[in-house]
């Protein structure tokens, strides 16, 4: 086995090297600046496997000329209440921060607002968006589809990607509540650093190559199969994801990697969706009534200290 050097690096070392790598994988200073941000929070934060080991996977798509490492995205107001990008081929995360002022703004005025963005690239933790949100007071919802690798419960091939989901609830006072999950049993990332670390997962999350069910994250890693958290539940899930973010975004699906395998990039063009909600709105006020704030803090309190039975 190859001996393996280990390194500690503040997270101001984590942010330049971030920096460094994305630049000289041929993105601008500004959209370098964004992704190394993403990189460093999750070192900090979690999860791991969205830091410096997707470093990778971002010089891979922008030197492949699969990502559009100067993209100059464009928003625009198609409604009321709802924004539509285009990301010129980049990543997510630079329109976003474009488009996060004026949602805002929508939601505050309207009570709802949602945002539709496609042409666009998408490699990082889904949190980051929600959790933006509800630090301006805002409940969010957000959905990205992604490169197929789930096999629908019964089926023999993937379909759907990981398709992740996360919501974020602001609370008075205190940090917001945030959740951030695929829709696969464990995210492609975490297995392929578990392949990378030598360890097993916890439980099955995908097929070896006999069709099997396994825990063996190298078997998976070459397989790219992998199992819906609960069944038939998670392959619903996964399929909602593909409709409100691919299908309503006007994304790349999941199964259409044409395109993807010709430059021998890990991810699709995917479309993304996010609605943000202002709770106080009196366009909503029967979804927020008196006293929510109390219920929403009881909530996390109770969940937060149901504990853990014993195994």
């Amino acid at each position: 086995m190859t001996n393996i050097s280990m390194k500690s690096l503040s997270l101001e070392e984590v942010r330049a090297l971030a920096k460094t790598v994305l630049v000289s994988g041929g993105i601008d200073d500004r959209g370098s600046d964004i992704i190394a941000d993403l990189v460093t929070r999750s070192e900090r934060d979690g999860p791991r496997s969205h830091g410096l080991t997707m470093l990778s996977r971002y010089v891979q798509s922008l030197r492949s000329g699969y990502a559009n490492g100067a993209a100059q995205p464009r928003i625009e107001r198609i409604a009321r209440g709802v924004l539509r990008g285009d990301g010129d081929n980049g990543y997510f995360q630079i329109v976003s921060e474009m488009a996060r002022p004026q949602l805002v703004e929508m939601a505050r005025e309207n009570g709802i607002a949602g945002f539709t963005c496609a042409n666009t690239q998408h490699l990082a933790a889904l949190r980051f968006e929600t959790e933006a949100l509800a630090k301006e007071g805002l409940i969010a919802i957000s959905v990205v589809n992604s490169l197929a690798l789930i096999v629908p419960q019964g089926g023999n091939r993937p379909v759907f990607g990981t398709n992740p989901m996360s919501f974020a609830c602001p609370r008075e006072g205190a940090e917001p509540i945030v959740w951030d999950q695929a829709s696969s049993v464990v995210a492609m990332m975490d297995i392929k650093l578990a392949a990378t670390e030598g360890h097993d997962l916890p439980v099955p999350g995908g097929l070896d190559r006999q069709g099997n069910t396994t825990t063996d994250a190298s078997e998976i890693n070459e397989t790219l199969s992998l199992l819906p958290f609960a069944g038939h539940k998670g392959t619903g899930i996964a399929l909602m994801v593909e409709i409100l973010a691919a299908a309503l975004a006007g994304g790349t699906l999941s199964s259409d990697s044409e395109e993807k395998d010709s430059f021998g990039s890990f991810n699709v063009k995917p479309g993304v969706t996010t609605i943000a909600i202002n709770p106080p709105n009196g366009v909503i006020r029967r979804l927020w009534p008196g006293g929510a704030d109390r219920r929403t803090d009881r909530c996390h309190a109770r969940s937060a200290g149901a504990g853990r039975r014993a195994v």
